[in-house]
């Protein structure tokens, strides 16, 4: 049965990249103007949501939150996610369109043309691979943070191979919110890893539908320290996968 529907997926990743990159090639002009200039950020920001919007809209995918979402801190928090979807980065801006923030993401991503232009100078990049290139992302974070922006970590360091299972979480993100003195925030996202699975790159699951989400609770880090660092990242990692459970079992069934 599912050979049926592969010639759909390989027309709707299609599409769906040639309305990801013709949107992102419209607004380039823009968001390099914008950039020129720290005082443009929020601006950007904004426009940020705004082209999510456009994208999701257009590829016929939604946002339902499956509860409503908890009284967030009025200044920054840290977000964390789990990580299923490149669907994940784009849908995270109408998960939270007014509380501006900005992504720790890998430097690979400045080196693609045209979506370069979405995490230039705005979001926090870093190269795995060197132990000082993460050092200088944690001090850039941490004054954006006194800057008034929240951070989104994808806490698993990447997309796990065998999604929607949590890949075990890394620690920057919670010594980031104790250092910090800020809260944490879980998100579980339930959905992406079916609408747009990463893997077959041309082949992979892809459909348009409903992503549900839920917005935790925050967790707050007041008057935490170094040794509470572990209890944080299994809180969280407990949080975020409680609902994934259920998504697993049915995937397995």
């Amino acid at each position: 049965m599912k050979i049926l529907f592969l010639p759909f997926r390989i027309l709707y990743r299609i599409y769906f990249a040639a309305v990801f990159f013709l949107v992102l090639l419209v607004l380039y002009p823009i968001f390099w103007i914008l950039l020129l200039k720290r005082e443009n950020f929020d601006r950007v920001f904004r426009l940020k949501v705004m082209t999510s919007k456009i994208i999701l809209f257009l590829d016929f995918i939604y946002l339902k939150k499956r509860q409503p979402t908890p009284k967030l801190p009025p200044g920054p928090v840290v977000i964390c996610s789990n990580h299923a979807s490149y669907l994940d980065i784009i849908l995270m801006y109408q998960i939270l369109p007014k509380k501006k923030f900005l992504f720790i993401g890998k430097a690979e991503l400045l080196k693609w043309p045209i979506i370069n232009i979405f995490f230039k100078n705005l979001d926090i990049s870093v190269n795995r691979e060197k132990r000082s290139s993460g050092m200088k992302s944690i001090l850039r974070a941490k004054q954006e943070i006194e800057n008034g922006w929240s951070i989104v970590i994808f806490p698993e360091g990447g997309i796990p191979v065998d999604t929607p299972e949590l890949a075990p979480f890394k620690n920057g993100a919670f010594k980031l919110a104790i250092d910090a003195q800020i809260p944490i925030l879980p998100i579980t996202i339930l959905d992406n890893w079916k609408l747009f699975d990463v893997d077959p790159l041309l082949t992979g699951p892809a459909r348009p539908g409903i992503s549900n989400v839920i917005i935790h609770e925050p967790i707050p880090t007041i008057g935490l320290d170094k040794k509470d660092l572990i209890n944080l990242r299994q809180q969280t990692f407990e949080t975020i996968n409680e609902p994934l459970i259920e998504t697993i079992k049915g995937k397995n069934n």
